[in-house]
């Protein structure tokens, strides 16, 4: 995609060369050596991107960064400096930027790239309709909801830049670094996981950074880790609260230096050039106040925090969500009656995705040809219903069956024993009330269809000294 450009620099050299470079390329690019010629010229027009160099006289480049988001929010900035550091860095993406290059550097093979990305993914314009999800690995991120879509708006931005990112929140943490890493110049490069709760600290640190031949009993050869694995790529660490604290400050050396040494090998330095992406539904601040966590690794490991909201944040996305995984678990076809469908809307999900998608692969396989009942869905989804509805007690001692028999003696009774009626109450189909019945051998004198002429008394329901048996079929 071709772009207009705007490169700010004040050695005119230097500037005249990335233009030169940026024209090559086919895009429209304006030079100017004075940042505030700069300003006047983003009042005039509409710039796809900046790039400009941090340190100039009468305006530095951050201060530009933020004239120019007030200006024009939608243009992209790249910053240029020979003086990066990681608070430096933390400020510019902070204030908006997508990323800085360190003087000096060869146009060709790291601006041109960036740019070319950014233009890319440049977002829709206003007034068209924002494009589908993209195929994420097996899944891929569902929904439209503003919580989801503030998400998908930053990916572009966070993935075209190499800094250190954290992802904070419950679910969905894999699939976002997996989007970052299919966005970013790594994509053609590895993409390595390893979970840090998975190992004891001894295997982790081998799992890490390798291990040299002897370094353990059993260890007959070398043996590369993790981060040589991800050389060129991007690796993703989740659950990084749980890493042990003798390994943190050998996780911050890597981050800082790009250095490491084997387990068991300290005469070799190893070097990797790995973009590091870590995840954790822990409170790092807590753990760095109760003495479990390094301050200096989380600030190196946050210099992107990316939150992700829950699914009980974004209800809206719920329906998409489980059309989407009724397809993902062969489903096709297969629909929910009203009664279903609104017990997965009301439910709180406190497992996220996962959960919801065990839940609707669950239902397919128990499922009817005719429809998925609220009776085929998990048992903590029927028992929220229920209770929303106020025909179950709050939990307590009593078990599942006694609460279910609870809840259809207080329905029965309240609809003077009409099924109807009281199929109605429990938000459920006449045809599932009397499938519980059956099932608790629970037995009603009279007639159970619709109240009685005259409105006559119903015989109250009882339970019979000994459950029938059910007929057990797969």
């Amino acid at each position: 995609m071709i772009g207009s450009i705007l490169v700010v620099d004040d050695e005119p050299r230097v500037g005249r060369q990335l233009q030169q470079a940026l024209a090559s390329d086919g895009h429209q690019v304006e030079f100017t050596a004075d940042p505030l010629h700069a300003v006047a010229l983003m009042k005039e027009r509409a710039f796809d991107v900046l790039v400009t160099d941090l340190k100039m006289p009468r305006l530095d480049g951050i201060e530009l960064l933020r004239r120019t988001k007030q200006i024009r929010p939608a243009c992209e900035v790249v910053l240029m400096t020979a003086f990066a550091t990681v608070e430096t860095a933390r400020e510019a993406l902070k204030l908006g930027a997508v990323d800085y290059l360190t003087k000096p550097f060869e146009p060709a093979a790291e601006l041109l790239p960036l740019i070319r990305r950014l233009l890319d993914a440049a977002p829709a314009a206003e007034g068209e309709a924002p494009a589908a999800p993209a195929p994420l690995g097996s899944a891929r991120l569902v929904g439209k909801s503003a919580a989801l879509r503030e998400v998908l708006q930053k990916l572009p931005r966070i993935a075209a830049s190499e800094a250190t990112v954290l992802i904070l929140g419950e679910s969905g943490k894999e699939l976002v670094a997996d989007a970052l890493h299919r966005l970013s110049r790594r994509a053609d490069g590895p993409f390595v996981k390893l979970n840090c709760a998975a190992l004891p600290e001894t295997l982790l640190e081998s799992e890490l950074f390798g291990h040299g031949r002897g370094a353990f009993t059993g260890a007959h050869r070398e043996t590369e880790g993790v981060f040589q694995a991800a050389h060129g790529g991007t690796l993703f660490l989740d659950e990084i609260a749980e890493l042990a604290p003798a390994l943190q400050p050998k996780l911050l050396r890597v981050l800082e230096t790009g250095e490491f040494h084997r387990l068991g090998d300290s005469r070799r330095t190893v070097r990797v050039d790995v973009r590091l992406i870590a995840a954790t539904n822990r409170d790092l601040p807590a753990e760095i106040a109760a003495g479990r966590f390094r301050a200096d690794l989380y600030y190196r490991l946050a210099v992107v925090p990316l939150s992700l909201p829950p699914l009980r944040e974004r209800r809206e996305d719920l329906p998409a969500l489980i059309e989407h995984l009724v397809e993902r678990h062969g489903g096709a076809g297969v629909h929910f009656t009203p009664e279903a469908m609104q017990a997965l809307l009301d439910y709180g999900w406190p497992g996220n995705v996962r959960e919801l998608s065990n839940a609707v692969e669950s239902a397919i396989v128990l499922g009817d040809p005719g429809g998925i009942r609220l009776e085929h869905l998990p048992v903590a989804v029927q028992e929220a219903s229920l209770r929303g509805q106020g025909l179950l007690p709050a939990p307590g001692g009593e078990t599942l069956e006694d609460i279910e028999i609870h809840s259809i003696r207080q329905a029965m009774e309240r609809a003077e024993g009409n099924r109807t009626r009281a199929a109605e109450l429990l938000g459920v189909t006449r045809r599932t009330l009397g499938y519980r019945i059956q099932k608790y051998g629970l037995e009603f004198s009279g007639r159970t269809g619709e109240a009685p002429r005259g409105g006559a008394p119903r015989t109250p329901l009882r339970v019979s000294p000994k459950p029938m048996e059910l007929d057990k079929r797969v």
